[in-house]
């Protein structure tokens, strides 16, 4: 029998509603950059570019994470 897989909390160093970089959000998410490219690329994960930077929104990352609507 298996513990049940913890949900991640909100990081007390990353405000609320504020977008996140994508090395941030598959770190807070314990996936891989590429994995998160591949939903990106799947069109499972709404993201905004600005310039050549990607942010993928909070609402996303918490929709992600299972604690989000």
């Amino acid at each position: 029998m298996s513990a049940p897989t913890p949900i991640p909390t909100p990081s007390p160093t990353h405000p609320v509603g504020s977008p996140w970089s994508l090395i941030d959000a598959a770190t807070y998410l314990g996936v891989s950059r590429r994995h998160l490219h591949r939903l990106i690329d799947a069109g499972r994960v709404r993201v905004t570019r600005i310039g050549r930077r990607v942010l993928v929104p909070d609402s996303e990352v918490r929709k992600l994470a299972g604690n989000g609507d």
